[in-house]
């Protein structure tokens, strides 16, 4: 098949190489392009955006792969599979780097590491860069430098009607500030520029309770993260899940219900250990582990655990606090996890990310406390009706306490009023920046956002 002016290589089904080309990190999705396009540059991502608009096909983008609701592949479409657009050149002494739309996380964290820098993002290396910026971007060093779109300083976009644009504060600015939060509505982004940080290492207290202690693990990580004095270098992210099989936990522990702490500390180590060896000797818990740990291999911990081929639904939502009743019904519904990969994620927000101005970037969820994720994981398809239904009643067990919204990287394909779940009250907003660059809504496979009608 050729695609004109195009100097990549398309994949068609009747092709060696296409059922892997086609597969995506989330096993539940298993769909059948038309064909595969992998383009070697922005001018080529544009040539197969000129063409799947030509023929009317459904356009997918795919990046990392990584997409929850598996809109990174499509049936009967095309994909334009931005994964040769992997380079990454740092600027040590700029504290820029510039990342092909097609990266991975640890392609990223290994190029800016070198230098010791780092771009907060994502804690799975095999993410892609590209939809978890897009989205907003939480990850292990968010309260201490913010989101990974607040690291964003410009971005090169392929639009609907093929053109390639700049976006940054001072060219297409209202396409940059879409992009910030709004996800893969509005083009296909070939090259993110991005702020680095200086960092190479954390201070890193992981805990195990039973699960009948749990409720004073979650109190305490209520209280550190309320305090008005917390320092943004500290992170406390807890696990509701089996324990699982890691060096710090005893054998006769692994598979029991109960919570999985993650205190992490990103400022001096001295300070750190001082914080953290008093948040252990309070929790008193049945297994731990205190320890300096290099970034990358932060980065790259639960690779193994979270592997490609896996299985996951997905619920989340934001929570302003941490109260009883929340914390009854999250208990609940911990003790009848069965998986031993699914759980039930508390993330603590604040920090950096609650001082970017409300109407900086269309991220709109900006002073909500807490991250309540619902993934739901597995390998098995004969579970797939026990799994979702897990995650579906948690999730209804813990919306009453939940606050406006969700995160948009955190959604599955079958949220009531997903857009408006997603992206809060910048949705009106976003619809006129998507009138603008994608009208007739090419680039639909997303939490998506309908452009606003044209006014006569």
């Amino acid at each position: 098949m050729i695609i004109p002016d195009f100097s990549g290589t398309v994949i068609c089904p009747e092709e060696d190489g296409y059922d892997a080309a086609r597969a995506i990190w989330n096993a539940m999705h298993d769909r059948r392009p038309a064909l595969i396009a992998r383009p070697q540059s922005a001018r080529d991502v544009a040539a197969a955006i000129r063409y799947a608009r030509a023929e009317g096909l459904l356009v997918a983008v795919r990046a990392g792969g990584h997409s929850m609701p598996g809109h990174s592949v499509c049936d009967d479409g095309i994909v334009i599979d931005l994964r040769a657009l992997s380079d990454v050149r740092v600027d040590p002494r700029a504290r820029r780097a510039r990342v092909g739309g097609g990266t991975l996380l640890g392609q990223v964290d290994r190029a800016t590491q070198e230098h010791g820098l780092v771009l907060p993002a994502g804690v799975v290396s095999h993410t892609g860069a590209g939809g978890l910026t897009l989205g907003g971007g939480v990850g292990r060093l968010m309260r201490r430098y913010g989101l990974t779109i607040d690291s964003l300083r410009s971005a090169e976009v392929v639009t609907a009607d093929g053109q390639i644009l700049r976006a940054s504060p001072d060219e297409h600015a209202d396409l940059f500030w879409a992009l910030r939060g709004g996800g893969g509505n509005f083009g296909a982004v070939t090259e993110f520029e991005f702020g680095l940080h200086e960092l190479s290492e954390l201070l890193i207290l992981a805990t195990f309770h039973p699960l009948a202690q749990a409720r004073t693990v979650i109190e305490r990580g209520r209280r550190e993260m309320a305090d008005p004095l917390a320092r943004d270098e500290l992170l406390w992210t807890s696990f509701l899940r089996r324990a699982n099989d890691v060096p710090w936990m005893p054998p006769e522990l692994v598979g029991q219900h109960g919570i999985m702490s993650l205190v992490e500390w990103s400022g001096d180590a001295a300070e750190g250990r001082a914080v953290l060896t008093k948040i252990r000797e309070e929790l008193r818990p049945a297994a731990s582990d205190l320890s300096v740990v290099p970034f990358l291999f932060m980065q790259t911990v639960t690779d193994d655990l979270f592997a490609h081929g896996l299985r996951t639904y997905i619920k989340a939502g934001f929570a302003d606090d941490l109260p009883g009743g929340l914390i009854d019904a999250l208990l609940e519904r911990a003790a009848l996890i069965q998986s031993p990969i699914s759980q039930v994620e508390l993330l603590a927000l604040g920090g950096a990310i609650a001082r970017v101005a409300a109407d900086a970037t269309a991220f709109p969820f900006r002073q909500a406390r807490w991250l309540i994720n619902i993934p739901a994981t597995w390998r098995d398809s004969c579970d797939d009706e026990r799994e979702i239904a897990w995650a579906r009643a948690t999730h209804a067990a813990v919306k009453p306490y939940l606050s406006e919204g969700t995160y948009v990287n955190f959604m599955g394909d079958d949220e009531d009023d997903a857009a408006a779940g997603a992206y809060g009250r910048t949705l009106e907003r976003l619809r006129k920046v998507k009138a603008i660059y994608d009208p007739d809504n090419l680039f639909r496979l997303n939490q998506n956002i309908a452009p606003a009608p044209a006014v006569l």
